[in-house]
């Protein structure tokens, strides 16, 4: 498979475990039905199964991974195996091959079954599953003939008679591989090093490279040099050196120009070397296949998920932006909300809550693409487990309140010590407890509890709710999942935050799972985590930036967005802060260099002149006293967040922020340079 990582295909794999035993018996039939394996007839079912369940449960364990030929080593062992062993039964090569083939259909039949049953899934998925499962009977194919050829090749001795009949077998099985191999596409060939000359024993070599028959088949030498594009030559030839040590596998992917049109193909070859009396490499016997169509296929699939990052990233910021003045006004009213009528502070309470809930989702939304595509990375440092399991208490709290929710909470006298992250595991438990509020009906219970069992942290979130039906626990975790959606039409949510819960804890080498009773009996659900191995060290003081000259700032906003800028700025002024604010690049430096503002909230995404741009001309102006420059803005990825870091920035804030964080954070920057204490 592509290096790159495809979303796992856990559905399908599931079903096929589910279905094994089906799946088993279709195939046994299908053998004994088929006139090509005559010995099949002398064979028991058990002798006939032999290792074909350890090739299904690694089909089902790549499908479920994605890993492709990075995780294939056990199917080719297994495949190894299963090879011996038709060879000490009598099989035949053309034998082994049909009976693999007709293993590939029966399983190729049951994806066919899921996908036609789940027209949910995408396009993009079904040929994904079709092309890893293709993938991975070419390799097993491939390995169980090498692994027969090698038992004929061991049984050859110095007796002429025998030499005379194992040639003659040779001759036999050399003939029905051809068959096999132009039944399956794949060209073979010898290239014997010492003589200089090769042997193609199929006309899909031909096929496959554009050589005209009438000129021959070429050398290693000659194939390199006339067809290889010169930009994989070096990987070729270095694929070769490494592979000429014995028992060692060669396997590599590289282009050509084909001979009779110059037509550029992607090619995959598989084979090893063998070697003389004197240990030297001999001869070079392998296969070729042509990959082009699939890897355009995997490349157009690696365009779209491209396309749709980009499109979550835009969707984000374009919603985070209005969102920012609407937190805004939502905090302008909460200073005054003793003043306002009833109806108007019931009012500021829904825009408050409404505005956050709509910022988690793009946050949730954002958190499964860089998940599922492998670009999340964890900030990880031992930790104490209590302190992820308070934070996330300290969020969950006044939501507990508002439904009168009796919440409990059971710790160990000691620390419990995990290598992660901590912003990351306080989401986790978050999500579980923001779950069980929701879902427990007013004047619930719900209890967490730490504990520690052996070698293991366990984080469990019980409460007295719903419950979730027994045919349900098995897809709680799955991407955009509900329990009975019917009956949670009420609680918003877009079935993803146990999804990503689970992604996170599998990061960090955990588990998560969940249990309950049925409908109407709550649920209880556990994070499992490694204890660290080491104690936590000394942490260095995170505050980055110069000093500011004291408590009372002046503050610079440079936003496009004009109700945010002029929201946030009010809202500034109301907790005695100097503020003034500009709507492009050019002209906030220009206030900046004659004001000379202690801070700067920036945003990135400004028309012309950039966030970034502004931050470097505002360092190339060599201020005496440079202001503290905070980005705030609707990008949030890791690269934004680097990339600002590299601009100058101290922070990164992600719109819509909260106010009274922000309010915190500067309060904490003003008291630096005196050295007093936030609250004085």
């Amino acid at each position: 498979m592509n290096a790159h990582q495809a979303e796992p295909l856990r559905e399908l794999s599931t079903y096929l475990e589910q279905t094994q035993e089906s799946v088993t018996q279709r195939w046994l039939a299908a053998v004994r039905a088929d006139p090509v394996i005559r010995q099949a007839g002398r064979l028991t079912s058990e002798q006939l199964v032999d290792h074909v369940p350890r090739i299904y449960t690694e089909i089902c364990r790549e499908l479920k991974s994605a890993r492709g030929r990075t995780g294939a080593g056990d199917i080719e062992r297994d495949a190894r195996r299963h090879g011996h062993y038709r060879w000490t039964q009598g099989y035949r090569l053309d034998e082994l091959v049909r009976e693999l083939d007709l293993l590939r259909k029966c399983i190729r039949e049951a994806a066919t079954e899921f996908f036609e049953t789940t027209p949910t899934l995408s396009r993009k998925l079904e040929t994904r599953a079709y092309g890893t499962i293709e993938e991975l009977f070419s390799l097993t194919v491939h390995s169980a003939i090498t692994q027969l050829l090698d038992e004929q090749g061991q049984r050859v001795d110095d007796s002429m008679r025998q030499r005379d009949r194992a040639l003659a077998a040779q001759q036999e099985s050399d003939e029905r591989l051809r068959m096999a191999a132009a039944a399956s596409g794949l060209g073979i060939f010898e290239w014997q090093l010492t003589e200089r000359r090769a042997v193609w024993e199929n006309t899909w070599m031909y096929d496959i490279t554009g050589q005209p028959p009438g000129e021959g088949p070429l050398t290693g030498e000659e194939f390199i040099r006339s067809l290889v594009h010169p930009d994989d030559v070096a990987q070729l030839a270095e694929q070769f050196n490494e592979g000429k040590v014995p028992g060692r596998h060669v396997h590599t992917t590289f282009r050509i120009f084909r001979k009779n049109d110059r037509a550029l193909r992607v090619l995959e070859m598989s084979g090893r070397f063998r070697f003389a009396d004197t240990g030297a490499a001999d001869c070079f016997v392998g296969t070729l296949a042509d990959i082009t169509e699939r890897t355009q296929a995997e490349d157009a699939l690696w365009a779209a998920d491209r396309r749709k990052d980009v499109f979550l990233a835009t969707l984000a910021h374009e919603l985070r932006n209005p969102l920012a003045p609407i937190r805004n006004g939502a905090q302008i009213m909460k200073l005054h909300l003793e003043s306002l009528p009833p109806q108007i502070q019931w009012v500021q309470g829904i825009i408050d809550r409404q505005s956050r809930h709509l910022s988690d989702l793009v946050d949730d939304l954002l958190d499964v693409s860089r998940i599922t595509t492998g670009k999340i990375k964890l900030k990880r440092q031992v930790l104490d487990l209590k302190e992820a399991v308070a934070r996330a208490i300290e969020i969950a709290q006044p939501l507990a309140d508002a439904h009168r929710h009796r919440l409990t909470v059971s710790l160990p006298s000691v620390p419990v010590f995990v290598d992660g992250d901590l912003t990351r595991l306080t989401q986790v438990i978050s999500n579980l407890l923001d779950n069980a509020i929701k879902y427990t009906a007013d004047d619930g219970d719900i209890r967490v509890e730490v504990q520690v069992v052996q070698d293991a942290a366990m984080v469990s979130v019980e409460d007295t709710g719903i419950g979730i039906p027994a045919d349900e626990l098995p897809h709680l975790f799955d991407l955009f999942v509900q329990v009975d959606p019917m009956t949670r039409r009420s609680r918003s949510g877009l079935g993803i935050g146990l999804s990503v819960a689970r992604s996170v804890v599998e990061l960090h080498e955990g588990a998560i799972s969940a249990i309950s009773a049925g409908p109407g009996e709550g649920s209880r659900f556990t994070v499992r985590l490694p204890i660290a191995a080491a104690l936590p060290t000394n942490k260095a003081d995170p505050i980055a930036g110069p000093e500011l000259p004291g408590p009372k700032l002046q503050i610079l906003i440079i936003d496009d967005n004009r109700d945010a800028a002029e929201s946030l700025a009010l809202v500034l002024r109301m907790n005695d802060y100097e503020v003034r604010s500009a709507d492009d690049g050019p002209s906030g430096v220009r206030v900046a260099l004659t004001w000379s503002p202690d801070v700067i909230l920036l945003d990135i995404g400004l028309p012309g002149m950039s966030g970034h741009d502004v931050a470097r001309q505002l360092q190339g102006a060599r201020l005496t006293r440079p202001p503290v420059l905070i980005a705030l803005t609707g990008f949030g990825a890791e690269e934004d967040r680097s990339r600002s870091a590299e601009s100058g920035f101290s922070r990164h804030l992600v719109k819509p922020v909260d106010p009274d964080m922000l309010i915190g954070l500067l309060r904490d920057l003003g008291s630096s340079r005196l050295g007093k204490d936030p609250g004085q």
